[in-house]
């Protein structure tokens, strides 16, 4: 079972404010959870919030463009796995026409 984030904790870690990781839920990027007094960011979305922080850090995209460029990204990484499948078929198609 994979084990909750603990937001503040995450925010330490990633000298990030809080109401940052807020910013980001509130648009729909990522999700979390109030357990007694602490919010806690899905295991799922984890790995999402890290790229959405390095993206904001790293390369100094505005908090409010992130959904912009998440988007992008999650369309680009969809195509290069289309582009794959269809590499694999077609690999797939030519070792039989071979025979």
């Amino acid at each position: 079972m994979e084990t909750l984030v603990s937001v503040n904790e995450f925010c330490v870690y990633h000298q990030v404010e809080v109401s940052f990781v807020y910013l980001l839920e509130q648009r729909g990027l990522i999700q979390t959870t109030q357990v007694d007094q602490s919010v806690y960011v899905h295991p799922e979305f984890v790995a999402r919030l890290e790229k959405l922080v390095r993206l904001h850090q790293d390369l100094a995209v505005h908090a409010d463009d992130l959904d912009i460029v998440i988007n992008l990204l999650d369309q680009l990484e969809h195509l290069q796995r289309e582009v794959v499948q269809l590499q694999n078929r077609l690999a797939f198609y030519e070792s039989m026409t071979e025979h």
